[in-house]
């Protein structure tokens, strides 16, 4: 299940085709890297009060960019620590968190690395290893092909028509093609990659589940060169609801172009809709120092069960409605009892002309 919270807009003019931009040609400008926090320490040599089991600590990949580490809380502690190696692999760390819970989700990471952690217990003013951690992200997921529909060029300041073509290819009975209520695209700062971000709609009188966003990619010469698919955020659709989703692909030639197109499956089966696990109580947004852009707030556990593993999804929109970019986090503490409330903080590199922002909470 799913909640979504809007910030206010200024009213914007439905659109009926999306809009498309070329590949911005990149530019050798500085790059900042943010570690952990203004209080990162560098630790070379540490000295430990014992040395620790390495299944004291337990680690679990939640997504290509995202790590939970957990630990059984330990008698006298006041708190912990946990120190990475940021996928150096150079056994240099880093401190990365202080808290005085038993978990910890580590997020904005690399996909398909290894990122080493050291997670110690303080007690007395001394520290207390726990585990040393090895843990390897997941790859991108490419998935499985399917036609090409709505052709789009590649990003680039100004914006063209795009061009509708009938589909060569026959579906499933069971297919569904859900709208695309808007698509754009950057280049990712931190990987190089190309971003494709969006929002799709269901625009049928019955319930879809697995949408599947596929782009098909074209040089030049009108050759179809590779082809990319992933899932929307949310995993089912009523009639009417949107659900936004992000598509990573390497970065092609300046002059290949794309087409998109979103697929479900018909839901034959009649579900209640329940109330939302997860409720967002407040959010914020604001520009760091260092330029990074935050949506950051609360959010509440309004269920009568604990809750693990949710994910906060926002979405950044333009005047006209257009997705600009979208974020992924997790609360903080990582599970939520109920009534409990947790803080989160996404953060985005890319937010050109931003006017509002909308929260979706989701429960696997």
């Amino acid at each position: 299940t799913a909640t979504a919270t809007h910030t206010p807009s200024p009213a914007a003019t439905p659109t009926t085709s999306p809009t498309i931009t070329k590949i911005p040609t990149p530019t050798a400008t500085p790059t900042t890297t943010t570690m952990a926090s203004p209080q990162a320490m560098l630790i070379p040599n540490h000295t430990m009060v014992s040395d620790g089991a390495a299944d004291a600590v337990q680690a679990q990949p939640l997504a290509v960019d995202a790590v939970k580490l957990s630990w059984e809380p330990v008698q006298q502690a006041k708190g912990y620590r946990l120190y990475s190696d940021m996928g150096s692999g150079f056994g240099v760390y880093v401190l990365k968190a202080e808290t005085k819970e038993t978990s910890y989700i580590d997020t904005h990471l690399r996909p398909a690395a290894i990122y080493r952690y050291r997670v110690v217990a303080l007690i007395h003013d001394e520290e207390m290893l726990l585990a040393d951690q090895k843990v390897t992200t997941p790859p991108q997921p490419v998935m499985a092909r399917i036609g090409n529909r709505m052709l789009m060029t590649l990003p680039t300041p100004t914006r063209a028509i795009v061009i509708v073509t009938p589909a060569p290819t026959p579906l499933p009975p069971d297919t569904i093609i859900l709208g695309l209520v808007s698509a754009s695209d950057h280049i990712d700062e931190v990987d190089g990659y190309l971003n494709i971000v969006g929002e799709v709609r269901n625009d049928s009188n019955v319930d879809v589940i697995d949408p599947v966003i596929n782009a098909v990619f074209y040089g030049a010469d009108g050759e179809r060169q590779e082809e990319i698919s992933g899932k929307a955020v949310l995993d089912a659709l009523a009639p009417g609801e949107c659900s936004p989703f992000v598509l990573k692909a390497e970065q092609p030639a300046p002059d290949a172009y794309y087409s998109l197109r979103a697929t479900a499956r018909a839901d034959g089966g009649i579900h209640a809709r329940s109330t939302p696990a997860l409720r967002v109580v407040s959010s914020r947004r604001f520009e760091d120092d260092v330029g990074l852009y935050h949506i950051a707030g609360v959010v509440e556990n309004k269920s009568t069960r604990r809750i693990e593993r949710a994910r906060v999804v926002v979405i950044l929109y333009d005047r006209g409605g257009g997705v600009v970019n979208v974020g992924f986090g997790y609360p903080s503490p990582a599970t939520l009892a109920s009534g409990e409330r947790g803080d989160f903080d996404v953060t985005f590199t890319y937010y050109p002309k931003v006017i509002r922002h909308a929260v979706l909470v989701v429960v696997n």
